[in-house]
C-alpha cells in the first residue's frame, strides 16, 4: 500500500467535511436566481463551481489556479465582458497565503473573493442577497480542492515494482471513506465473479473476498449491464430476505475503462441519502482516475497468473502448487490429493463438455470450503490437490471429509440428466507422515490410491515415513 496517500489524505481530509454538512443541512436553501436572468451553465471543471452557482443563485463563480494559469468560469451569459475581465483581473492579484476574504460590492451585485495559496475563487452574488453562506461554501470547496489535488498527486506517484489490483482497491476504499464519511467496499472482475478484494476502515470486515450473487447490483454493474449508480438495500446479494428491508440503503457504482467494465464501488453513506452536487462530483472523479490504474494491474495480474493458472477451473495448476508449497515461513502443513471417481465413464456416456462442466463444479466446491491463504489446484485431468499450511493432519483429514461430502451431495447433472459425482482422497502431513515436505505429494498420492483400492469415496492418511 502507498502510504503517502493515507498520509496526504489523513491530513487535509478535514477540508472536505462542508460537503456533507452544506449537503444535508436542514438550513441549506437554494436561493434562485432573478427570473429574468438565465441560470449559469450546469457543465463545468471543475462541476462543483455549477453547484456552488445553482445553489447561491449566482450571476458568477470563478476558480484560478496560479501554477497551472487560466481562470474557470460558470457565468450568466448576460454578464458583461468588462465585469468578468474586472473580476478575472482581481482574482489574479490574490496570489497571497491562504485565509485571505473580500467583498466588494459593484453595480451588478456582491462579489466574494477567498485566497488559497495558489487558489483563488471568486463568486457574485444578486445586489442586496445576504453572502455569508456563498463564502461558507467557497472555503469548504476550497479546501475540498486542495485536497483533492493533492490526492491526485499521491495517486499519480509511481509505486517500486508496480501497483496490485489490491493496493489500488485500498486506495480508493480509504479516498472514498473520508471523501464521504461512509462505509466502502469494492470489487473486482475475478475468475469466480466479482469479487470484493478490499474495504474501507469502517466496513464490514466479512466482505473481503465475498463473491457477489448473480443478479445482485454488484455483480449487475461488473458484468456491464449497469451504467450509472443505482441503490440496493443488499448490493452482494447475500442477505436472507427477511433482513434486506432491515439493512441500509448502498449505493453501486461500476467501475469503468476504456476496454470496459473491470468492477463496482459499494457505498453506504451514513445517512442513507444518494450523493449528489459535490460529493458527487468527487466520488466519479475517483472512480475516473481508478479505472485506468485498475486496467493496468489486472493486465499485469492475468499475465502473472496464466503460467500459473489452470484456464479450464481458474485454480492454480501444479507449477502454482508447487510455488505455493515452497514458502519457507511456516514449520508444518497438510497436502490434500483428490482424484473423481469413474470420470472416464462420465466422459463417454455425457461427453467431454459435461466433463468439463463437472470440473468446473469441483472448483467452485473448493473455492467455496478453502480459507484464504490456502491453495487449491487442479493438478491433472480429474485430479485435484488443496494445500493446507500450518495446518495438523487432523485438521486436514476434517477438510478432506468437508469436500467430499460436499461433491458427494452436489446433486450434479448435465442437460436434465442427473449424474453422481464423488471423489477419493489421499492425505499427507508435515511433520505428522513425513520429515521432509518434499515427501508430501508422493505420501498423499499413495493414500489416494489406497482410497480407490478400498473401494473409492473415501479418504484415506498416508503412513509415516520409516524412522
Amino acid at each position: 500500500m502507498d502510504w503517502t496517500l493515507l498520509l496526504v489524505a489523513a491530513g487535509v481530509g478535514a477540508g472536505i467535511s462542508w460537503v456533507l454538512a452544506r449537503l444535508f443541512s436542514e438550513k441549506v436553501v437554494p436561493v434562485a436566481a432573478p427570473p429574468a436572468r438565465p441560470q449559469p451553465p450546469v457543465v463545468s471543471d471543475p462541476p462543483e463551481l455549477a453547484w456552488i452557482a445553482r445553489a447561491n443563485g449566482a450571476l458568477g463563480v470563478w476558480l484560478r489556479r496560479s501554477e497551472r494559469g487560466g481562470i474557470v468560469e460558470v457565468a450568466d451569459p448576460t454578464l458583461s465582458e468588462a465585469v468578468k475581465r474586472a473580476i478575472e483581473n482581481r482574482l489574479s492579484g490574490l496570489a497571497t497565503p491562504s485565509g485571505r476574504t473580500d467583498v466588494e460590492r459593484i453595480e451588478e451585485g456582491t462579489i466574494v473573493y477567498i485566497a488559497g495559496d495558489d487558489l483563488q475563487l471568486a463568486i457574485l452574488l444578486p445586489s442586496k442577497q445576504p453572502f455569508a453562506q456563498a463564502q461558507r461554501d467557497l472555503e469548504g470547496f476550497l479546501g475540498a480542492l486542495r485536497t483533492r489535488e493533492m490526492l491526485e498527486v499521491a495517486w499519480q506517484k509511481p509505486t517500486s515494482g508496480g501497483e496490485t489490483v489490491h493496493s489500488i482497491a485500498v486506495r480508493l476504499a480509504f479516498e472514498i471513506e473520508k471523501m464521504l464519511d461512509a462505509e466502502v467496499a469494492v470489487a473486482i472482475r475475478r475468475p469466480r465473479g466479482a469479487q470484493v478484494v478490499a474495504t474501507s476502515v469502517r466496513a464490514d470486515p466479512h466482505l473481503a473476498r465475498l463473491v457477489a450473487v448473480p443478479g445482485s447490483a454488484v455483480e449487475l454493474a461488473v458484468s456491464g449491464e449497469v451504467t450509472q449508480m443505482v441503490m440496493a438495500y443488499d448490493p452482494m446479494g447475500v442477505l436472507p430476505p427477511d433482513r434486506r428491508l432491515r439493512e441500509r440503503r448502498a449505493f453501486v457504482l461500476p467501475i469503468l475503462s476504456a476496454s470496459g467494465p473491470l468492477g463496482a464501488l459499494v457505498v453506504w453513506p451514513p445517512s442513507g441519502i444518494e450523493p449528489t452536487g459535490p460529493n458527487r462530483a468527487g466520488l466519479e472523479g475517483a472512480l475516473r482516475r481508478a479505472g485506468p490504474r485498475f486496467e493496468d494491474a489486472m493486465q499485469r495480474l492475468e499475465l502473472a497468473e496464466q503460467a500459473v493458472r489452470d484456464p479450464l477451473t481458474g485454480l492454480r495448476n501444479r507449477r502454482g502448487m508447487t510455488e505455493s508449497m515452497s514458502i519457507v515461513d511456516i514449520d508444518r502443513g497438510t497436502l490434500v490429493c483428490f482424484d473423481l471417481d469413474r470420470f472416464k465413464s462420465l466422459n463417454d456416456t455425457l461427453g467431454h463438455p459435461a466433463g468439463d462442466a463437472a470440473l468446473q463444479t469441483i472448483a467452485g466446491i473448493l473455492e467455496d470450503l478453502v480459507r484464504e491463504n490456502d491453495t487449491a489446484a487442479r493438478v491433472g485431468g480429474e485430479e485435484f490437490a488443496v494445500w493446507l499450511p500450518k495446518t495438523t493432519l487432523e485438521e486436514g483429514l476434517a477438510v478432506a471429509e468437508r469436500i467430499r461430502s460436499r461433491i458427494e451431495n452436489a446433486g450434479w447433472s448435465w442437460q436434465g440428466r442427473a449424474w453422481p459425482l464423488a471423489a477419493s482422497f489421499g492425505v499427507a502431513a508435515w511433520p505428522e507422515t513425513t520429515r521432509s515436505r518434499d515427501n508430501l505429494l508422493a505420501q498423499a498420492d499413495a493414500a489416494l490410491y489406497q482410497a480407490k483400492a478400498n473401494g473409492r469415496n473415501r479418504v484415506e492418511k498416508a503412513g509415516r515415513d520409516p524412522a
